[in-house]
């Protein structure tokens, strides 16, 4: 009974607990999948307490039940508490239990006391639920009634619109049909008032109203224009249409930027495809047009300011043309009203607007018209495309000439910007007087910028806005005409630079030979030893400045690889081939300066190709090279006019020394700078220009001085020759006095060739005779006799004053090293050396063979040849100490031996005087001049 009491019991309370979780469950939501899906050894949930007492848990890890299950877990539906509480007897010790039983009741009572709150708080929201309920019935008394008259007004609105929908349903369809005939006409008087309306239009300029006026009522006309009354107004339509269509032709033409929105109204009147495509382009063609002649013209005005044009190239200008190029290339920020802008704004300009306009008017062609005629644009903007290249190509041409001018310091004519007499002052202000101290100060006029960066800076806009050009009209090929633009460019510039660097040489060489000309500079002194040594020491640091200026500014173009993209190598060929060329056109260049005859190898060496690729309007980018003397025309001007002016032969000498210097260092700076600027291409040539070969620009330049240096001692033996021959001519040879001095064409002979060795000595250092030139008149010594000349000595002395005192001992010595030995093998300088005694050795040579000559054709008396024998052993000594240590010096002792065989043969009765006896005469002879207080005078008259 006991037992089956607790059983009841037990199944109460459990009955109670199941109902309780049950109402929690269903209060907060929960399900008993939740319950489920928890583990086995999970506490069971518990609500929020003020106590905050933990939650009922087992305590004792349970074991799994049979069939794998946990009799323990309070949670779950199949917890059996007899089973749980014979477990924890028996597993629990007593103390254990004890503690276990008290944490238990008091979760139990926890539990009570969170289940009362939750009845409570729900028996609040019951109460709270039972007012709101009473509340909205106590609104809802009344409704009823109010619906009741709501309902009786409708129906009143219901019977009243279905009275009045059975009176008007009899003329419903009258007034519709009236409706219609009112807009019918309406349409109709619109009609009708069309060419009112047009005419009103057209007479206010009002063309966009008329043209949609007109299209709005073109669709009815055609339809009913044949009808009735219709005829006249289509008739009148129609020549407001072709009037209206004619004026905005003529606005189109006008006013070429508002084409696209002109032709859009033009086919609203109905005008053919073909037909707009023609104007479209037609007033797309005036427009670049008028933008090119403008660019034109400012590109011509501005080559009339830098001095690339004259005056009388520009011609007439049109006003509204110069108008329009004003403001389309309005000055920069910051200049003065009426200053032009620089040729790369121009340029940029120019590049921009072009651009700008061909795009627009392609994508407006591809949006108002059919693809089919699209052939038409192509051919429009392929004419005005190649006027703009060839603008775009002559301003870059300009741009690079001006730059290469300024770079080398000449105007754009080719005259040096500073006079040479101010560059000298200059130059012994910075050498302090020294000889040769050019060098310093020609720094100041060769730039090292020859405009590489600014047209680089032009070209890449250039070329960037062909490339965009490329996506509207690949047919006009843009992207390759902007790399054989910038090609065609770079080779001009490069082409400019080098010609204007020759061409300041060949300037300089000129003015000092202008300045030598002046009659202070005529005769040995300060002013001619000033031009001649200051002058060598400009033109050599002219040269080698130049080319190690220019050189690394070329090399700028290398390092964009969008420059020489394709074509690295040609440039780098061109470059060497520009070298090349500027010291074999120099050769050139000097000679015809001098007015001698070039040789014969020369000009087949130097190329044609390397300036004939230059448009520049530069009056120096097309270098008037004079043909060098040929035999037809030895001294005629250019053209076949009056005949030149001989050059000084001082200017000669420069010149060939000038040559020298070339060969034997400006060769190898410029060698050694092509070799560090472009290693991998040293010596390799292109096939337009030859290859930079230091040995054949070493032989060329060799000749050339050599022909300078002949065409110096030629100079001078003319007047030499000259004076032998008249004296010789005027002299009685078969009457003739018993001698008692030498003839007076001895101390001429002398003075001359002392005065030219004076005159060398300024350019050539080395041995040779005093530079007072000659001992007094008449003094004489022994000399050896005509048999002891085969004694004579004729090594051949070291070369000196090749040098040309350019700084840098490093290079100096690489120079030594690699290229003097290079340059000086097997060198022909025309067996003339450049020294002061073989100068004079060929003067005398020349003086000597001119007496002899004239001597053969005369007879002479015994007293004409003893004359001849005095003249001779008065010459001999002092032309020994002028020829000392020439080659040559045996060939002037030897005509010396010649003119007295001469006399012998030539003479009636040959009677030779002793030595003793010549020296008597000589004796004589000086103190006789010494006591008179004169000496002999040289006949000046005939020189």
């Amino acid at each position: 009974m006991v037992g089956g009491g607790a059983g009841g019991a037990h199944m109460g309370s459990a009955e109670k607990a199941n109902k309780v979780k049950s109402l929690l469950a269903s209060y907060y939501d929960l399900d008993d999948a939740e319950e489920t899906s928890n583990s086995l050894f999970d506490t069971p949930r518990h609500s929020p307490s003020p106590g905050g007492r933990p939650p009922l848990s087992p305590g004792v890890l349970p074991s799994p039940g049979a069939g794998g299950t946990d009799a323990a877990a309070l949670n779950a539906s199949y917890f059996d508490p007899e089973a749980y509480l014979r477990r924890v007897l028996k597993e629990t010790r007593l103390a254990e239990l004890a503690a276990r039983q008290r944490d238990m009741a008091a979760e139990v009572g926890g539990l009570d006391s969170d289940m009362q709150m939750l009845v409570y708080e729900n028996y609040s929201k019951f109460i709270t639920a039972t007012d709101t309920i009473r509340a909205m019935s106590a609104s809802m008394q009344g409704m009823d009634g109010r619906m009741h008259e709501l309902r009786g007004l409708i129906d009143g609105v219901v019977a009243t619109s279905d009275s009045v929908h059975g009176k008007l349903q009899l003329r419903q369809q009258e007034v519709e049909e009236l409706g219609s005939v009112r807009v019918l006409l309406h349409r109709l008087q619109a009609v009708f008032d069309l060419p009112r309306k047009l005419r009103a239009a057209i007479d206010r300029e009002a063309l966009e109203v008329a043209a949609d006026a007109y299209a709005d009522a073109a669709p009815l006309l055609r339809k009913y224009g044949h009808k009735g009354a219709f005829k006249k107004v289509a008739a009148e339509v129609e020549a407001c249409g072709r009037e209206l269509v004619g004026l905005l032709r003529r606005r189109m033409l006008a006013a070429p930027d508002q084409a696209a929105e002109t032709i859009q109204m033009i086919a609203k009147l109905g005008e053919p495809t073909e037909s707009l495509q023609e104007d479209f382009l037609e007033c797309k063609r005036q427009r670049l047009e008028g933008l090119l002649a403008a660019a034109g013209l400012m590109l011509k005005t501005l080559a009339v300011e830098q001095g690339l044009l004259s005056p009388s190239e520009l011609g007439s200008v049109d006003e509204g043309l110069r108008q329009r190029m004003l403001a389309m290339f309005p000055p920069a920020e910051g200049a003065a009203l009426g200053t032009l802008p620089s040729l790369h704004a121009v340029i940029v300009e120019l590049d921009g607007r072009f651009i700008t306009e061909t795009t627009h008017t392609a994508a407006m062609f591809a949006e108002l018209f059919p693809p089919g005629g699209r052939k038409r644009l192509v051919k429009m903007a392929r004419e005005c495309f190649a006027r703009y290249l060839k603008l775009t190509r002559r301003a870059l041409s300009d741009a690079s000439a001006i730059a290469a001018a300024a770079a080398a310091g000449i105007s754009s004519k080719g005259d040096p910007l500073q006079p040479v007499e101010e560059r000298i002052s200059g130059a012994e202000a910075v050498a302090g007087g020294e000889e040769g101290g050019a060098g310093g100060a020609v720094h100041d006029s060769i730039a090292a910028d020859w405009g590489t960066a600014h047209l680089l800076q032009s070209l890449y806009v250039v070329r960037t806005d062909l490339q965009r050009l490329d996506s509207l009209l690949a047919e006009l090929s843009p992207r390759d005409r902007g790399g054989e633009l910038v090609e065609h460019t770079v080779r001009q510039h490069v082409s400019l630079c080098f010609s204007a660097l020759e061409r300041r040489l060949v300037g300089t060489a000129q003015a000092l030979g202008s300045a030598l000309a002046q009659p202070e500079a005529r005769h040995n002194g300060e002013p001619k030893r000033r031009l001649l040594v200051h002058g060598l020491g400009l033109l050599q640091a002219l040269l080698t400045a130049g080319v190690e200026r220019l050189l690394p500014s070329l090399k700028e173009y290398e390092r964009q690889a969008w420059v020489l993209s394709g074509w690295g190598e040609v440039f780098v060929n061109a470059v060497h081939g520009q070298v090349s060329n500027l010291f074999l056109s120099l050769c050139q260049q000097l000679l015809a300066v001098a007015q001698l005859q070039a040789p014969p190898n020369l000009g087949s060496a130097v190329t044609g190709s390397a300036r004939s690729t230059v448009e520049s309007a530069a009056p120096f980018a097309a270098l008037q090279r004079r043909p060098t003397l040929t035999a037809e025309h030895g001294g005629e001007g250019e053209g076949g006019g009056a005949p030149l002016a001989p050059p000084q032969p001082p200017l000669l000498l420069l010149l060939c020394r000038l040559c020298r210097f070339a060969e034997a260092e400006a060769v190898g700076v410029a060698l050694v700078l092509l070799q560090q600027l472009y290693p991998e291409r040293l010596l390799s040539g292109g096939e337009e220009l030859p290859a930079f070969q230091a040995t054949e620009l070493g032989r060329q330049l060799s000749a050339s001085g050599s022909a300078l240096l002949q065409g110096y001692i030629a100079a001078h033996a003319r007047m030499l020759t000259m004076a032998a021959s008249t004296t010789t001519q005027v002299t009685d040879w078969m009457h003739h006095k018993e001698p008692r001095a030498p003839r007076i064409v001895c101390d001429l002979i002398l003075d001359k060739v002392a005065e030219v060795d004076v005159e060398a000595s300024y350019l050539i250092d080395g041995p040779g005779p005093a530079a007072s030139g000659r001992g007094s008149h008449m003094q004489h010594s022994r000399a050896p006799s005509a048999g002891s000349a085969a004694s004579w000595d004729s090594s051949l002395p070291p070369m000196h004053g090749q040098g040309g005192g350019r700084a840098g001992g490093g290079m100096d010595s690489y120079f030594e090293a690699s290229v003097g030995r290079m340059l000086s093998g097997g060198r022909d300088r025309g067996g003339l050396e450049l020294s002061r005694s073989a100068v004079a050795a060929a003067l005398l040579q020349a003086a000597l063979r001119g007496l002899v000559d004239e001597l053969r054709r005369k007879t002479l008396c015994r007293a004409a040849f003893q004359q001849v024998q005095l003249d001779v052993h008065y010459l001999r000594p002092e032309l020994q100490r002028l020829v000392a240590g020439s080659a040559d010096g045996p060939a002037v002792v030897q005509l010396l031996d010649e003119l007295v065989a001469v006399a012998m043969e030539r003479c009636l009765e040959p009677l030779l005087l002793e030595s003793n006896v010549l020296d008597r005469i000589l004796s004589q002879a000086a103190a006789a001049a010494a006591a008179s207080g004169s000496g002999p005078t040289a006949p000046v008259s005939l020189l």
